[in-house]
């Protein structure tokens, strides 16, 4: 074989390789817009068209929570005029037309992680006027949480709750809304939920 022919057949190896590797780069960066593109969509929640944004807040400096940037939190008078102070929830968010709230209890009830299931259960047998759709106990960012999730027949009302401890007291964040509205908020309430959090490191947006 000539020397010429040999230069051509390498020459022609080198350059089908190249032609390779470069068809191999332009595949993998149309996956990864493709994938990113996948991941914008999925992550775009919008309610009656409009777009929801979240914003994160640090509740007595112990967790994090993100709530959509829409909702006003309510301040201490607010709470005061509108709540048995008794009673009342450490922290309220609702949407701009007041139909969806978010509260917030940090309470002094004495309650464990392991005891967090029985509480859960004892909930679940009050709620003799309730259409339970959803319940049980999940482990997330090594801690325990209670999920109750039921309408209110009477009131016709949607609850949305997790039960969770810190320093061996129970805290529970609810998110509520009318029955006939709430499937249109589930991706949103997933996202509040979700959220909850107890180091920065963990923060989702």
């Amino acid at each position: 074989m000539r020397k010429k022919d040999i230069i051509l057949i390498i020459l022609g190896i080198v350059i089908l390789i190249l032609l390779a590797f470069f068809v191999s780069l332009a595949i993998r960066e149309v996956t990864n817009f493709d994938s990113n593109k996948e991941k914008e969509i999925e992550e775009k929640i919008e309610i009656d068209g409009k777009k929801i944004e979240f914003k994160t807040y640090r509740v007595d400096q112990s967790f994090f929570i993100n709530v959509p940037s829409e909702f006003v939190m309510l301040d201490e008078e607010m709470l005061k005029q509108e709540y048995d102070y008794n009673s009342r929830p450490e922290l309220v968010f609702r949407s701009e037309d007041n139909a969806e709230k978010i509260f917030i209890s940090t309470t002094e009830e004495a309650m464990t992680d392991d005891g967090l299931e029985a509480y859960l259960n004892n909930k679940i047998a009050e709620s003799t006027n309730m259409q339970l759709l959803d319940s049980g106990i999940y482990t997330k960012h090594a801690k325990t949480f209670a999920k109750i999730v039921v309408v209110d027949s009477t009131t016709n009302m949607y609850y949305n709750i997790r039960y969770f401890t810190l320093n061996d007291k129970l805290v529970s964040v609810e998110f509520n809304t009318a029955s006939t509205n709430y499937t249109k908020w589930e991706k949103v309430i997933e996202k509040i939920m979700d959220s909850l959090c107890f180091n920065e490191d963990d923060i989702t947006k």
